[in-house]
C-alpha cells in the first residue's frame, strides 16, 4: 500500500526538479540576452560620442583654415588694387610723353628710355596682377569647397545616430584632404614672381593707344 504513494511522491519532485532547471536555463539566456543588448547600445552610444566629438572637431580646423584663406583674399586684393594704380599711373605718363615728343609708333616709342622703362615695367606689373587673380580665385574656391564640406559636417551631426562609420570616416576623409591642400597655402607668398606669365610690351602699347 504505500509503494504506489512513494511512487507518487518521486514523480512530483523529479517534475519540480526539471522545471527548476527550465526556469534557470531561461534566466540565464535572459540575462546574457539583455546584457548582449546593453553592450551593444553602450557600444553605439561610444561610437556615436567619437563621431560627434570627431566631426566637431574638424569643423573647427574649417573655420580657421576659413579665416586664414579670407585674410589671403583680402590681401590679394589689396596688392591687386595697388598695382593696378600703379600700372594706370605709368600708361598715363607714357599717354603724356606720347603726346609731348609726337611719337606715333611703337617703335619709334621704346626709342624713349623713359618709356621702354614704363613699357617693362607694366609688362611685370601686368604679369603680377595676372598671378594675383588666379590666387584669388584658387583661394575662393577653396573658400566654396570647406564651405560646403563644413555644412555638411553639420547636416551629418543632425542625424549622427543613423549614419555608419563608413560614410563619417569618407567625409571626414575628404575634409583632411582639403585641409592638407589649403592650409599649406595661408604661409605661402602669394604668387611665384619667376613664374609671371608676361604680355608682348607692343601688345601693352596698343592696348594703352586703343583704350585712350
Amino acid at each position: 500500500m504505500l509503494e504506489p504513494v512513494e511512487v507518487g511522491w518521486n514523480s512530483d519532485n523529479q517534475e519540480r526538479e526539471i522545471k527548476g532547471t527550465d526556469m534557470m536555463k531561461y534566466f540565464k539566456f535572459s540575462y546574457t540576452a539583455i546584457g548582449l543588448i546593453i553592450f551593444l547600445l553602450s557600444g553605439s552610444v561610444y561610437a556615436s560620442g567619437f563621431k560627434t566629438t570627431e566631426l566637431n572637431r574638424k569643423m573647427g580646423e574649417i573655420s580657421s583654415l576659413q579665416q586664414g584663406l579670407s585674410d589671403k583674399i583680402a590681401l590679394a586684393m589689396d596688392k591687386r588694387n595697388q598695382l593696378g594704380q600703379k600700372t594706370e599711373a605709368l600708361q598715363e605718363e607714357i599717354r603724356q610723353q606720347k603726346d609731348e615728343l609726337q611719337i606715333d609708333s611703337y617703335q619709334k616709342g621704346i626709342l624713349i628710355p623713359r618709356i621702354d622703362y614704363n613699357l617693362k615695367l607694366i609688362q611685370l606689373l601686368l604679369g603680377y596682377i595676372t598671378g594675383l587673380n588666379a590666387k584669388i580665385l584658387y583661394f575662393q574656391n577653396g573658400l566654396e569647397t570647406l564651405g560646403y564640406y563644413r555644412q555638411q559636417a553639420q547636416d551629418d551631426l543632425l542625424m549622427i545616430k543613423t549614419l555608419n562609420d563608413l560614410e563619417v570616416d569618407k567625409l571626414i576623409a575628404q575634409i583632411n584632404s582639403a585641409l592638407d591642400e589649403y592650409t599649406p597655402e595661408t604661409t605661402k607668398p602669394l604668387f611665384d614672381v619667376d613664374g609671371v606669365s608676361l604680355k608682348d610690351t607692343e601688345q601693352i602699347w596698343n592696348e594703352i593707344f586703343i583704350s585712350n
